[in-house]
């Protein structure tokens, strides 16, 4: 019994590892806190201790594996709704400022670096040099820029 205990929390142990490094959403902390909880009572329950023992200590570690499933599961759903914060995806929707600009094309400093630009489908005219537009959408090196809205001019 005493193997089968010791057994059952290694695994149980292993499993909560893995989920760390596997997306399994949750399922082997489950498992593998249900699996730990099991080899803490059997283990209890093997060095001649009572009912009045191993049950709340295998309550006070289900608990604790399943609280820290829960957090962990919950700051990884807060992660994926997070903006991007790097990357080519964190431009869209910047600022960035024209610094040259000839017919179709130009060139503007978005992110601290300059690239190239192209005004964005439905948006006609020319900016002019020094003049604020906003990212549209990234297309390989090429940003697609539109003019601010009134709205969106700062005060």
């Amino acid at each position: 019994m005493i193997a089968l205990g010791a057994l059952a929390l290694v695994v149980g142990a292993a499993l909560i590892v893995i989920e760390a490094h596997v997306p399994t959403f949750g399922v082997l902390g489950i498992l593998g806190t249900a699996l730990a909880g099991a080899g803490v009572w059997l283990l209890i329950a093997a060095g001649g201790f009572g009912f009045e023992v191993a049950l709340p200590v295998t309550v006070g570690v289900g608990a604790t594996g399943l609280g820290i499933v829960a957090v962990t599961g919950r700051k990884i759903l807060k992660a994926r709704r997070a903006p991007v914060r790097s990357g080519v995806e964190s431009l869209v929707g910047s600022d960035a400022v024209v610094r040259t600009w000839d017919g179709e094309q130009g060139q503007v400093q978005a992110g601290g670096e300059l690239w190239r630009a192209r005004m964005a489908f439905g948006y006609p005219g020319t900016p002019t040099v020094g003049e604020s537009v906003v990212v549209e959408q990234v297309r390989g090196l090429t940003l697609e820029v539109r003019r601010r809205e009134s709205w969106e001019l700062p005060c």
